[in-house]
């Protein structure tokens, strides 16, 4: 259910949440901070903190997204603006569910998508490493035909079709339901003729094609820790977390596979996640090149074609 819907349906009352029924944009969001605050809320799908994620709902509820926050501190707002922030914020803090369903809206590499309860809320760290052109490991040019394995919302594919305008994308998903929020992104960014949306078993309906890059941000939560998760993770779909019991079970796939689906001159690029160390661990021989992205993490992996065919005896062991 959206906010609009749960604003007309008066669900929540103004009178219960604050005692004024306007507010500035700084007052309501130190309000919206103190409520997430106290509510003892776990973030990740978006924003680090109670604060980014107060920011978050104010600017978005009140359509001033395209706007810096301080250039909108002092801005008063109206009655029903109010309503419905305070709305969202009350039923985020009484559901637990992630803001951006709430929304109906997360960013990813600079970019909006549409998000739904069909598909994982993007956050990948592959995202900064995107808007980079994954330099300066990455020669632009050469990239004709890249790969999206695991698309989910479609937010991978769309954001390397932006970086890479003269690229062909196809974008494979196991699941329906995440292709058809993928659609709702692609035409929202007018992209239906550039990327390509295919039902695939990770490689499956690939056979006999070849791409320049391959990139991936496949499930890779290991069992124990996934059924550990906090609420806000359990309205995500668990196919887009069920990495296996280690959290290697669709990495392994792919390093087994990836070298088939490349130019000799190709590159894989996968995001590994907290299950980075696991895999250094599982294969000590193998050089993988963990890429640094603007946030200081080096959670995704780059492998050449040679090197994923020269390797492919410990993968397949």
């Amino acid at each position: 259910m959206s906010w609009a819907s749960l604003t007309e349906s008066g669900k929540f009352s103004i009178d219960t949440l604050s005692e004024s029924a306007s507010s500035t944009v700084t007052t309501l969001v130190d309000w919206a901070t103190e409520r997430f605050e106290s509510s003892k809320l776990t973030y990740g799908h978006g924003c680090p903190s109670a604060r980014d994620e107060a920011i978050w709902v104010v600017l978005s509820v009140t359509d001033m997204m395209s706007r810096e926050f301080p250039d909108v501190v002092d801005l008063q707002l109206t009655n029903s603006q109010t309503v419905a922030v305070q709305t969202v914020v009350e039923t985020r803090i009484q559901t637990r569910k992630p803001l951006a369903y709430l929304l109906n809206e997360a960013w990813f590499a600079g970019l909006p998508f549409y998000v739904d309860e069909r598909t994982i809320v993007p956050r990948s760290h592959l995202g900064d490493l995107i808007q980079d052109g994954f330099g300066p490991w990455i020669e632009t040019d050469r990239i004709h035909r890249i790969l999206d394995l695991c698309t989910g919302s479609g937010c991978i594919a769309i954001a390397l079709a932006e970086k890479f305008p003269s690229a062909e994308v196809i974008a494979t998903d196991i699941d329906t339901s995440a292709l058809e929020v993928a659609e709702i992104n692609l035409a929202r960014y007018r992209l239906t003729d550039r990327i390509r949306l295919v039902k695939s078993d990770l490689f499956e309906s690939m056979k006999g094609q070849k791409f320049d890059l391959i990139v991936s941000n496949p499930p890779y939560v290991a069992s124990e820790e996934f059924d550990s998760m906090p609420l806000e993770y359990q309205y995500e779909p668990s196919i887009a977390f069920a990495g296996g019991e280690d959290g290697l079970a669709i990495i392994r796939k792919i390093l087994q596979q990836a070298h088939e689906f490349l130019h000799e001159d190709g590159y894989l690029i996968m995001e590994a996640g907290e299950t980075s160390r696991v895999l250094d661990e599982a294969y000590p021989d193998i050089p993988f090149l963990w890429l640094t992205g603007r946030s200081g993490e080096s959670v995704s992996l780059l492998l050449s074609a040679e090197q994923l065919e020269l390797y492919q005896s410990q993968f397949e062991a």
